[in-house]
């Protein structure tokens, strides 16, 4: 999935959230008396969620984009997933090592941020729901809350090189920014676990690890752990 942004975004302060244990937090499907069609929402662990300013003046809304993939190994479109866990794998979700000045500053004592966007679908636009394709199989549970063969979906793309989310007719929408930040690498999360099953690599067109790979395995053997970092 490629990302386009424009120099413009509207955010909406009220509606950030941190997921976790003694911030917002659920278990199972999230129970709150709304419709999301056929698909459940489950809690986001671990991430921090910045809330775009979405409503119905279609020119106010988050300036920006999303561009069909370019590997379509279900087929064209947008690609898209009812998982975070799934997204979060560097294929998807560059691992980003806090360098500079600024970044410290913002993040404070994370040493390693990812970033997610978040998406409103309507599910008649939804053209394919199909399994992961990072050669897990079914060796592991890449979620425990959603299957490996309907994790990965297809999102209608309506022949645009680019769906702006300004337009009134786009079929994705995107409401938020996810945020996760850590004091290790988030390959030694318990729920990135399934990561060393699949396909993982150090191939920047691939997969943007931010650490080499042998370096990575190695503090997973050594047990080094990792925790989240919200301030």
């Amino acid at each position: 999935m490629k990302q386009k942004f424009r120099s413009e975004i509207k955010l909406h302060p009220q509606w950030n959230r941190i997921y976790d244990v003694g911030h917002i937090y659920w278990t199972g499907a999230l129970q709150d008396g709304r419709d999301r069609g056929k698909f459940d929402y489950f809690c986001p662990i671990g991430w921090k969620r910045y809330a775009f300013d979405v409503n119905d003046n279609f020119d106010e809304k988050f300036k920006g984009g999303l561009a069909p993939a370019r590997c379509a190994a279900l087929g064209k479109g947008i690609y898209a997933s009812q998982s975070i866990i799934y997204t979060s794998h560097p294929r998807y979700a560059e691992v980003k090592q806090i360098e500079s000045k600024d970044e410290r500053n913002f993040f404070k004592n994370g040493k390693y941020v990812q970033f997610v966007l978040q998406c409103r679908i309507l599910s008649k636009n939804i053209t394919v729901v199909g399994p992961e394709t990072l050669g897990v199989g079914g060796k592991i549970a890449i979620d425990t809350n959603v299957s490996n063969d309907v994790i990965e979906w297809v999102v209608k793309a309506q022949d645009k090189d680019l769906m702006d989310f300004s337009d009134p007719n786009a079929t994705i929408v995107c409401t938020g920014l996810m945020i996760r930040v850590t004091d290790n690498h988030p390959g030694l999360l318990p729920e990135s676990q399934w990561w060393y099953s699949g396909h993982i690599c150090e191939r920047k067109a691939c997969c943007c690890l931010g650490i080499d790979l042998s370096e990575l395995i190695k503090q997973r053997n050594d047990g080094v752990k990792c925790n989240f970092i919200y301030e």
